[in-house]
């Protein structure tokens, strides 16, 4: 039937031609339902398909503004004259200007317009038939009714159906494949949703898979990557959040103005488009990062960018493990409302007060929440003494010594083996400065078997050795594969530069990071330039890179002891967060952390034993 109506209700008609109250609710309007009793604001006009269509929420009534007509108004009469009165009630209704203005920029926007609308109904249509699609809808508190206000849809992967869709269209395949062009980039499920700009002009379709990969989201048509989602004309003051459903939640709970930057770095080009349609003030919700301090700094730029624009600005960071979809379901939209509401607006001083806030809230909340007899940091089950005196290893830069100088790398390797068995959760990066990788593997597996290194390098006559050896060998071999453990040789561009990229990359898919440095002495520095002695620039070096990670760092690295004081290089001594002082005296092993940061000076003072095997290291 739709299609019967498309002269008329896909391209002339508007909600508000049809003579009944209408509210505004989100980018959508919402009016009582006809028909069903008792009649309640259920029944929901949408565009986003490109034409307006009719849902009701409720009883499940649905179709384009010619059978809304049909169905309200001629109910009584035969299906040829209920047409014939419904047509002639479109035609005595000329376009509004709206429409008018639509149907300009459709045009403007051509034969790409014409296919991603086509992709659009077709997996519009299909998601009405998908199990899959339900399921997934359901466990995000969505039905596929409400999901279908906004256009979303289903597609398998399989392209050829749509092709043969388009062909019933008048599409030619070529002119798919030219507009879609990433259509077949990848052939697993997804949800579809498309983007349009302020006019209502479909300018791209997103794709999310069923699952919580990683990287979930992709567009099927290259286009314009900061026009905000779900971006919507003359809205004062625009709500801008990070993901696709915290923008839908948030519309179908009648929150007006709110939109999406689908996960990017906030530009100025996103505020730039919200005031040519009519911002005059911008609300940012974010997501707390585990980095307060980067997410901080890049607030205040987001801040200087609004400035530049004459816009005002407030931003929220909402509480960890919060999002706008969560918040709205748990409690409603009145009190995110009421949230912005209170919220001041912001400017340098007050961002800096309001962070503060909250991280002082955070922080307390952090430790009352955290029983008395709970670890904070990471394990360490071969040094239970020390993990209880520092409660556990936490966020901090460590620096490692030893006398003789190599029981450092054996401490460092005993260290390493301990976090990976015992803290599932953890990924640990094992950076090699001093030694060849494959020198790390083969001590790690003495370490696991109680070999020596020189045994696990060739074939045993005892066959149960070997089988020692090669079950070691594949619980490493999983962790690496398991993305828990990696060790990293330098090549002849690594410096610290470098390191601080790749270990940002690392820590956005591992929020558990926790990195081993082996070699401090001879990491290559390429900043810093204005600080002449090398140890003053290595160790500004590694507060640059703790400060920008907050994770655990281990630095294994030279010291001197001189009457029963650790000596130079200064730098390490003042700037680490611990000291740990490894010593051989008498045949036995002791060690010291040292920490004026902690609140004291000796930390930490115990024997330890080394096996005479493999030389792992632990508390006596």
């Amino acid at each position: 039937m739709d299609s019967e109506h498309t002269p008329f209700s896909h391209k002339k008609t508007h909600p508000r031609q049809l003579g009944i109250a209408l509210d505004r609710w989100g980018r959508n309007l919402v009016t009582c339902c006809p028909f069903h009793a008792p009649e309640e604001s259920s029944l929901f006009f949408y565009d986003a398909l490109g034409y307006w269509r009719y849902r009701c929420l409720q009883c499940g009534n649905e179709g384009d503004l010619m059978e809304f007509i049909i169905r309200s108004r001629f109910n009584g009469l035969d299906e040829a004259s209920a047409k014939e009165e419904a047509a002639e009630f479109f035609g005595s209704s000329s376009a509004n200007a709206e429409d008018k203005e639509l149907q300009k920029w459709k045009q403007l926007g051509g034969e790409k317009v014409k296919i991603l609308e086509a992709f659009v109904s077709y997996c519009y249509w299909a998601a009405a038939k998908s199990e899959t699609t339900a399921e997934f809808l359901e466990s995000r508190g969505w039905t596929v009714g409400q999901a279908q206000l906004y256009g979303i849809g289903y597609y398998s992967g399989d392209p050829e159906p749509f092709y043969s869709y388009c062909m019933l269209q008048g599409i030619e395949r070529h002119q798919v494949t030219f507009y879609l062009d990433n259509l077949e980039l990848s052939r697993e499920p997804r949800l579809t949703i498309p983007a349009r700009n302020a006019k209502g002009v479909i300018h791209s379709v997103y794709g999310r898979t069923l699952d919580d990969s990683p990287n979930p989201y992709m567009s099927f048509a290259s286009g314009p990557a900061t026009i905000p989602f779900n971006i919507q004309s003359d809205i004062e003051r625009p709500i801008i959040v990070e993901g696709f459903f915290d923008a839908l939640t948030a519309d179908l709970a009648g929150i007006p103005g709110v939109c999406s930057i689908l996960y990017q770095e906030l530009a100025e080009s996103h505020l730039y488009k919200l005031k040519a349609c009519g911002a005059e003030s911008v609300t940012l919700l974010l997501r707390r990062e585990d980095n307060r301090r980067a997410q901080e700094f890049r607030v205040q730029r987001y801040l200087k960018m609004a400035e530049n624009l004459g816009l005002r600005m407030k931003s929220i960071v909402l509480p960890r493990n919060e999002t706008v979809d969560k918040i709205i379901r748990k409690n409603d939209a009145d009190q995110l409302l009421e949230l912005i509401r209170r919220t001041e607006e912001d400017t340098v001083h007050s961002h800096r007060r309001s962070m503060l806030l909250q991280d002082i809230k955070e922080n307390f909340d952090t430790a009352m929440n955290c029983p008395s007899n709970e670890s904070v940091g990471y394990a360490l089950h071969s040094f239970p003494k020390l993990t209880e005196t520092l409660d556990g290893i936490q966020s901090g830069c460590y620096f490692v010594s030893s006398q003789p100088y190599a029981y450092k790398s054996q401490l460092l390797s005993s260290f390493a083996l301990d976090f990976l068995e015992n803290n599932p959760n953890l990924k640990l990066i094992y950076i090699a400065l001093e030694t060849p990788r494959r020198q790390v593997f083969d001590r790690l597996v003495a370490m696991k078997t109680g070999l020596s290194v020189l045994e696990t390098r060739k074939q045993n006559e005892s066959d149960e050795i070997n089988q020692a050896i090669l079950k070691a060998t594949k619980e490493l071999i999983a962790d690496v594969k398991n993305n828990r453990f990696e060790i990293w040789e330098d090549d002849p561009t690594f410096d610290n530069q470098e390191l601080l990229t790749i270990l940002k990359d690392e820590q956005k898919s591992n929020a558990n990071l926790l990195v081993i440095l082996d070699g401090i002495d001879h990491l290559k520095i390429s900043d810093h330039k204005d600080i002449t002695d090398i140890h003053e620039r290595r160790a500004s070096a590694m507060l640059d890179l703790y400060k920008a990670l907050d994770i655990p760092i281990f630095l294994g690295g030279d010291l001197l002891e001189q009457d029963g004081n650790l000596v130079g290089p200064r730098p390490y001594l003042r700037d680490a967060d611990a000291i740990y002082w490894l010593e051989a005296k008498g045949g036995n092993i002791f060690l010291t952390v040292n920490s004026k940061r902690l609140g004291k000076n000796h930390v930490f003072e115990g024997s330890l034993i080394a096996d005479p095997n493999s030389s792992r290291i632990k508390e006596e």
